[in-house]
């Protein structure tokens, strides 16, 4: 008896949990294939990681941007630091005079 009372108990157990196991996937199932889980769920994903993308992209934009302001800056900086101011002595020294 007791042997009968065990092996019943594991079936009843296994079968409660194979049922709750199914229930989930079917609710997993039905939910995605309705009509609003079809049409919302590859479309979110698409626009959020189009979205992304496009995020991205501008962010890239801006920082060449920034990038090429701060090169033509320090470009100009050492260029006026480089050139001397106009000195007539200097012109007539090469010159001759």
């Amino acid at each position: 008896m007791p042997k009968r009372f065990m092996w019943f108990t594991a079936g009843a157990g296994a079968g409660m949990a194979g049922s709750a196991y199914l229930r989930r996937k079917l609710r997993r199932v039905v939910r995605r294939s309705s009509s609003a889980g079809v049409g919302y769920r590859p479309n979110a994903r698409l626009r959020a990681s189009a979205s992304e993308a496009r995020a991205a992209l501008a962010e890239g934009k801006a920082a060449v941007q920034r990038y090429r302001a701060d090169a033509a800056r320090r470009a100009a900086s050492e260029r006026s630091s480089q050139q001397r101011p106009f000195n007539q002595a200097d012109v007539n020294q090469a010159e001759g005079r």
